[in-house]
């Protein structure tokens, strides 16, 4: 069994150097050893050491095992060049036995070497001889070569640590679970912004190496370059000032070589003839090449026969040459990590050699980079503070983590997965909850499909962190063989004081959103209206809009249905016309606070934005912030948007809902529904607008409404919910009434109503949708004007009985036995559209989903053609003109009447209202379908007209009241606006 440094325990000797260059370990190599030892003598967390580029890790790598005292110890380093390196390094002790901390006839470990990746337990067993085992990661991490005892090393170091969360890397620390871990660095942190694992035990600031002698000051010179625009230009100048700065450190006794820095590995290669025809003798050296080919590039190097290399990365990060004094960078790093990386490998002080020398067009040099390569600039210092904020950062993403550990693994794969690895598009839909949600009740899965991988929670309960993996088929194939695999990242964050829940999602769709919130708060949830969510831009000043939305109060209306406008200040395009007829929809712009320029969007649809991709942590911030500025009352700054009407928060329901209309989606795909009225009883099949909204119960002191969902087929009970519970919620288990959502998915039509609220209006004008309140017009109307209504006569007539179904059962015909021979006010009209010059067709349409109880098409001897759609509804008694409810019957059916004045729109339903499908088919009384069709398609649009009225002869013009005439206008007004050329009232003399 080795025993090697527990043999060797107590020889080392911890002297510092003082003046003379080695002889002794230098104050940061001290520093590190007493730190590290300090570290495991209370904690067994991997400790992280930190030490500028060049100043001596390989020392320290020997010197800590012979302090602690292993029986094995493995070297895990990220190249083979490095392996190789530091195993002919601690084979002999060199840098220990050079200082003088150890004799030089003292014994020696035995190390190994390991390239060749083991492939079962014996080949792991060979490797227990060995006192050091210097290997990579291909070659030894646990995540592709496993069958390693667990306690075969009870000390592991890492050189060149920032390569630590990678997963093949963290697989080391999960496997060796009693070994003690080192990382040793001299950047410990990652672009990508994951953290080491582990505690930052020490760190030595650059600036005191250079105060200590450890680092040769650098010069940078700057290629003359005169045209930035010609490449092949560039490299040259580049090339020219290279080559002349190592044949002047060559003639003046310097042994230097000169390094040269490609993007890729092409372009390594196409820069070797370039530096040839200079004179100097130059390889490429690539991952392209064989082991045996790298090495002999290497010794041709380091013999003189080679003066320079040329390369991506290799011989750059962790690489041992001091005779490296030149650096010709026709590309260089555009990140800090590999800068400090790059620049400290050429600073370090060697007996032998001269000045390090960096080359670079200054044009290709960016930010951190920028700033470290700038002549007369205090380059120790530069990264010094660049070092500093960024462990700063580290350390808070440390502790964000700790308060955010993990709550559920289903598969080892995403064990090494961290949040600080996520950077998501800030946007978030919001919820106004009933109670405060359980982040912990979800089950296996989010929604239908999406496998929970790996949650984080706080101990609190109010912030999660979600992975989940959906395994499925590429939509470009039908076979299953083919999988990809999708991961998707969610945040959810409660705040107690308002109890919002806030969802930031990779997938933003309503449907899962609401199905995260009927999970995790089963109590029920609200979304919150666009007066709430607007205040997402509260504080900021100077506010500049890039993308407005306006939406049209005339809900389905066959002109501009929603407004966007676009440009670098869109809300300038809005004028004082527009405030009638829209109301906001959404915003997104920008806006200053205090000195820091932000970008916010908002929508009447409960969701936040910015523009920007935000890490966890940054992600939580910006909620909070959000939350602030939402609950808070700081005041908008003013701007040329307000001219335009804000939704305000529904927070009483109207005393009176007339009328509701299906969404625009119902319209834009009308889905499939199936309906069963009985559990025993077979599925029904229509289409949703088949189906009508009607029978408004509204309680507002209850906060509920409840209101049925009728078709010929049955009715279906719902109750519309303000304060608890799910917005739209049946009130019975029996029947059942179901919408096609996506092709054979199926889900409860009030679920859907959920996600796609409809538009109910109540008698007073307003009207809400969701939780987004409308108010009624400001401008009230007193009188009816010439051609808001028309009479006609109506004697013969039963104005109360609108209809009579078209049967001979015996109810039907004792109800037209009570008629006397009179006609409903159906037949009435009917008789009366039959007189009227100029018809071409008469159509009728009245059941639920109707577009009209008659349209009536007419057609001038000049070739003018209108579609008149008319809505009739049986008086509530004797005509007169107060009776406000024979208004309501006939107000919902103009309301929605607008979505038909459009020929395509029309004919559509047209059609499929007549398929024998339906139990009652609408039918044309005079005129056909083909006729009809090829008429409307083939008069153009400047002759042809829409009009829609209302026929309640419970109504006489004469006497109408203000509250009357109020009502009607109102009506015909939302007609007019919608799309219909012309909108009055059919009513009695």
């Amino acid at each position: 069994m080795p025993d090697f440094f527990v043999a060797q325990a107590g020889t080392l000797n911890l002297f510092q150097q003082y003046r003379s260059p080695n002889n002794g370990f230098r104050p940061g190599q001290l520093g590190s050893m007493h730190a590290v030892l300090a570290h495991f003598s209370v904690q067994d967390d991997p400790a992280i050491v930190c030490l500028p580029t060049g100043y001596g890790k390989t020392s320290l790598m020997m010197a800590l095992p012979l302090l602690l005292g292993p029986a094995r110890v493995l070297i895990v380093e990220p190249s083979s060049a490095l392996r190789k390196q530091v195993h002919s390094h601690f084979s002999v002790l060199s840098t220990l036995r050079r200082i003088g901390a150890l004799p030089d006839d003292g014994p020696l470990p035995n190390v190994h070497l390991h390239a060749k990746r083991p492939q079962s337990e014996d080949d792991w067993s060979l490797l227990e001889r060995f006192d050091v085992v210097v290997s990579t990661p291909g070659s030894s991490s646990p995540a592709i070569a496993p069958g390693a005892a667990p306690d075969l090393f009870d000390l592991i170091i890492f050189d060149e640590a920032h390569h630590a969360p990678a997963d093949s890397w963290i697989a080391y620390v999960e496997h060796y679970t009693k070994a003690k871990f080192i990382f040793l660095t001299a950047t410990p942190f990652r672009r990508d912004g994951r953290l080491i694992p582990g505690k930052l035990v020490y760190r030595y600031p650059v600036m005191r190496a250079v105060a200590e002698g450890a680092f040769d000051p650098i010069r940078f010179c700057a290629a003359p370059i005169e045209n930035e625009l010609d490449d092949v230009h560039v490299d040259q100048m580049i090339a020219r000032a290279a080559v002349q700065q190592i044949n002047e450190d060559l003639a003046n006794g310097f042994d230097h070589r000169l390094f040269i820095r490609a993007a890729t590995i092409q372009a390594a290669q196409d820069l070797v003839p370039l530096y040839r025809e200079l004179g100097l003798s130059v390889e490429a050296i690539s991952s392209r090449l064989t082991k045996r080919q790298q090495d002999n590039v290497e010794e041709r190097l380091i013999s003189g026969e080679l003066n320079a290399i040329v390369c991506v990365d290799m011989f750059g990060e962790g690489y041992d040459f001091p005779k490296l004094k030149v650096a010709a960078l026709h590309a260089p790093h555009k990140s800090l990590v590999p800068t400090i990386q790059f620049i400290g490998r050429f600073a370090r002080i060697d007996a032998a050699t001269g000045q390090p020398t960096l080359i670079a067009p200054t044009f290709r040099i960016r930010e951190a980079t920028a700033s470290l390569l700038k002549e007369g600039v205090e380059l120790a210092q530069m990264i010094d503070d660049a070092a500093l904020a960024q462990i700063q950062g580290s350390v808070e993403n440390q502790e964000f983590m700790e308060s955010l550990p993990v709550s559920r693994i289903t598969e080892s794969d995403y064990e090494s997965v961290s949040p600080l690895s996520f950077h998501l598009y800030a946007h978030v839909r919001v919820f106004h909850c009933a109670q405060a949600p359980n982040f912990s009740l979800f089950g296996e899965k989010i929604g239908r499909r999406l496998r929970i991988a790996k949650q984080w929670g706080t101990t609190d309960g109010s912030i999660s962190v979600v992975l989940t993996a959906d395994e499925a088929p590429p939509k470009w194939t039908i076979l299953d063989a083919l999988i990809d695999v999708r991961h998707e990242a969610f945040l959810l964050m409660f705040f107690p004081e308002s109890n919002f829940c806030y969802i930031g999602s990779t997938l933003r769709t309503e449907k899962l959103y609401l199905a995260i919130m009927d999970v995790v708060c089963p109590g029920g949830c609200r979304p919150l209206s666009y007066e709430e969510t607007s205040r997402a831009r509260a504080g900021l000043q100077g506010v500049k809009f890039f993308n407005v939305g306006l939406k049209n109060t005339t809900f389905n209306s066959q002109s501009e249905t929603y407004r966007t406008l676009t440009g670098p200040q869109a809300e300038r395009a809005v004028t004082s016309g527009d405030s009638r007829a829209y109301a906001q929809g959404h915003f997104f712009g920008s806006g200053m606070n205090g000195q820091i320029k932000e970008t916010v969007g908002a929508s009447s649809s409960s969701r936040v934005w910015s523009n920007q991709r935000l890490s966890i942590p940054d992600f939580v911030d910006w909620i909070r912030t959000l939350n602030a500025r939402i609950t808070g009352n700081v005041p908008f700054s003013a701007t040329h948007l307000d001219i335009v009407r804000m939704t305000t928060a529904l927070r009483r329901l109207p005393d009176s809902v007339i009328a509701a209309n299906w969404p625009k989606q119902a319209f834009k795909a009308n889905p499939k529904t199936r309906y069963r009225p009985t559990d025993q009883a077979a599925c029904k099949f229509s289409k949703l607008l088949e189906w009508d909204l009607q029978n408004f119960r509204s309680d507002p002191q209850a906060g509920t409404m409840a209101f049925s969902v009728a078709h010929v087929d049955g009715v279906v009970e719902m109750c519309f919910n303000l304060a608890q519970g799910r917005m739209i919620t049946c009130l019975d288990q029996v029947p059942t009434l179901e919408i096609e959502s996506a092709h054979d998915a199926w889900m409860p039509l009030a679920d859907w109503m959920c996600e796609q609220c409809p538009v109910f209006y109540a008698a007073d004008k307003s009207s809400f949708e969701g939780m987004n309140l409308m108010a009624a017009p400001l401008q009230q109307t007193l009188r009816l004007v010439a051609g808001d209504a028309e009479a006609i006569e109506w004697d013969n007539c039963d104005i109360t009985v609108e209809f009579l179904p078209n049967d001979t059962t015996p109810r039907t015909l004792q109800r037209r036995a009570l008629l006397a021979g009179r006609a409903t006010v159906q037949e009435h009209l009917q008789q009366h559209l039959r007189t009227l010059p100029d018809v071409e067709a008469i159509y009728y349409d009245h059941r639920t989903g109707e577009a009209a109880d008659y349209i009536c098409i007419t057609r001038s001897a000049d070739g003018d053609v209108n579609v008149s759609l008319y809505h009739c509804k049986g008086a509530g008694g004797p005509a007169n003109g107060g009776r406000v409810g024979d208004v309501y019957e006939v107000a919902g059916q103009l309301v929605k009447s607008v979505y038909y004045c459009d020929v395509p729109t029309l004919l559509h339903h047209m059609e499929d209202r007549m398929h024998r499908r339906h139990t009652s088919p609408s039918f044309f009384i005079s005129g056909n379908f083909q006729d009809t069709a090829q008429l409307l398609t083939s008069t153009p649009a400047t002759q042809l007209t829409f009009s829609v009225i209302g026929v309640q002869p419970g109504i006489r013009r004469s006497m109408v009241d203000e509250r009357l005439s109020d009502l009607m206008a109102f009506c015909i007004g939302y007609a007019r606006q919608g799309g219909a050329a012309k909108a009055y009232w059919l009513v009695s003399e």
